[in-house]
């Protein structure tokens, strides 16, 4: 069965109306995507923190040394002590008013179980963050890169609850916070899809007596692994929390990389890594059919 993404990817792909972003625009998010990775790096050189592309990114880096060219984000990976230093030093004003950002933490609620940061003064609202009171400028997303356990029992209990705690975070997520025309729309399916969302929105409500904020936290805190040195997985990303388990030294020490102009770094063997995600014809294009979208409804490079 095609996951809930993949079911949105085909409906953005065959037409259905979202915010188009005209040449233009998509070269002015870019440049501010790019700018905010400059400044984030610049903070993690000068406090000794390892920070590297990873997802498309870092395919990216490989494939066209920069951008993917209808891609329109930008994803990274930090070791979870690394990730927990960040927080801090943002919390602090490391990165200057210019900036706002979001990770789970106790008390508050946020978007998404990874970091955000945001570039003040521009808009770029996602489809189900309308009207919510979080962020919503043009951003880049940080995952953890958290230590998983040897034994094979415990990853799978660990990854068991894990998976269940985001899925019922993002139901929660879509019961909690009311949505714009353009993302029922994008929720209209018939059939397959139809019948997902309907149980979605079910389950959604039924959980919902637990605040999303709570759901959010508790995954946070069962992934949350500091250890280094044995298997490493990205329990937030694409391929849920064993999808992207592997040897240390699969993601570290980092290797450099250069993306649009600029020295980055991405996983010691990416090779391995863009395997596991995209296949063995990772260097090849995908149809126009199979290329992902993020759902945008709302944009401005120079939003007040």
């Amino acid at each position: 069965m095609k996951s809930y993404k993949e079911l949105l990817n085909e409906r953005a792909n065959n037409g259905t109306v979202l915010r188009q972003l005209s040449p233009e625009e998509a070269q002015g998010l870019k440049a501010i995507l790019l700018k905010i990775y400059q400044d984030l790096a610049k903070v993690c050189e000068e406090h000794g923190l390892t920070l590297m592309l990873c997802g498309g990114s870092c395919l990216g880096a490989v494939r066209h040394q920069g951008f993917i060219p209808w891609d329109d984000d930008l994803d990274m990976i930090m070791p979870r002590k690394d990730y927990e230093r960040l927080k801090q030093l943002l919390l602090d004003g490391a990165m200057g008013g210019q900036y706002e950002f979001l990770f789970p933490a106790k008390g508050h609620d946020s978007l998404c179980m990874f970091m955000k940061i945001y570039r003040r003064g521009t808009k770029c609202v996602e489809m189900g963050n309308e009207y919510t009171d979080f962020p919503k400028g043009i951003s880049v997303d940080i995952f953890p890169l958290d230590g998983a356990s040897t034994n094979a029992l415990c990853r799978k209990i660990v990854g068991f609850l894990a998976n269940g705690l985001r899925l019922t975070s993002n139901m929660v997520y879509e019961a909690t916070y009311p949505v714009s025309e353009a993302t029922k729309n994008m929720r209209n399916m018939h059939g397959v899809g139809g019948w997902m969302i309907k149980m979605r929105k079910v389950l959604g409500k039924l959980w919902s007596v637990i605040p999303h904020r709570q759901w959010v936290n508790w995954f946070d805190a069962l992934v949350a692994n500091e250890k280094d040195d044995g298997l490493l997985a990205i329990p937030t990303g694409r391929k849920l929390y064993g999808g992207e388990i592997f040897p240390a030294e699969v993601y570290l020490p980092p290797r450099t990389a250069m993306f649009e102009g600029i020295e980055v770094r991405i996983p010691n063997q990416v090779e391995t890594y863009l395997i596991n995600l995209y296949g063995k014809n990772y260097m090849q294009l995908p149809p126009v059919e199979k290329r992902e979208r993020h759902f945008i409804v709302d944009f401005d490079l120079n939003s007040e």
